[in-house]
């Protein structure tokens, strides 16, 4: 007698953790896809970020350009209309503890664009970076910090510069300082 094997019965094991497998890998490739778009979101940020502070940084370095070329002592004002500020006198609520560059309505480019000093060659910014100047101090006599020099007859004057750019949109905004002194006879 011959027997013909007969097929044993299928379970589904296989399948279902074929299944389970599947769904496994769907999973990490969908986690690996988030993971992606995040790092590029990240590097865009840092980007544009980047370009911020490289117009800002190139304002502050043509504020400080304009101040040594000048030859005499430039006048101050109160509304910026001779280029350098008096101190302080953009600060619209000088009992609080807050600057004027942190005070939350001089933070918008349109506030920049109507009292600081725009660099428009700066290229690859929504907006173009700006600069304000506002003389700090005044020293008029004292002793030099040359050895031997003794008085110094000069006037030196402390300057703050305030630097603001932008990045690739608006959403990026970096604002930079510094002081500077000049000597004027």
């Amino acid at each position: 007698m011959h027997h013909i094997a007969q097929p044993k019965q299928q379970k589904g094991a296989v399948l279902i953790f074929c299944l389970v497998f599947l769904l496994v890998l769907t999973m990490m490739g969908v986690a690996s896809m988030e993971s992606s778009v995040l790092e590029e979101r990240m590097a865009g940020n840092l980007q544009d970020y980047n370009a911020a502070f490289q117009a800002a940084e190139a304002s502050l370095q043509v504020g400080e350009t304009w101040l040594m070329d000048q030859i005499t002592w430039p006048a101050t004002s109160n509304d910026g209309s001779t280029t350098v500020w008096s101190r302080d006198s953009m600060d619209p609520n000088s009992s609080d503890s807050l600057h004027w560059w942190q005070d939350s309505t001089r933070q918008t480019s349109s506030w920049w664009g109507d009292n600081a000093i725009e660099v428009s060659d700066v290229e690859g910014v929504a907006t173009a970076p700006h600069y304000v100047l506002e003389e700090m101090s005044t020293i008029t006599s004292g002793q030099s910090i040359g050895i031997g020099s003794g008085l110094q007859s000069r006037v030196r004057v402390f300057h703050r510069i305030t630097a603001r750019g932008s990045g690739v949109g608006d959403s990026a905004v970096v604002q930079l300082q510094s002081t500077f002194v000049k000597t004027y006879e």
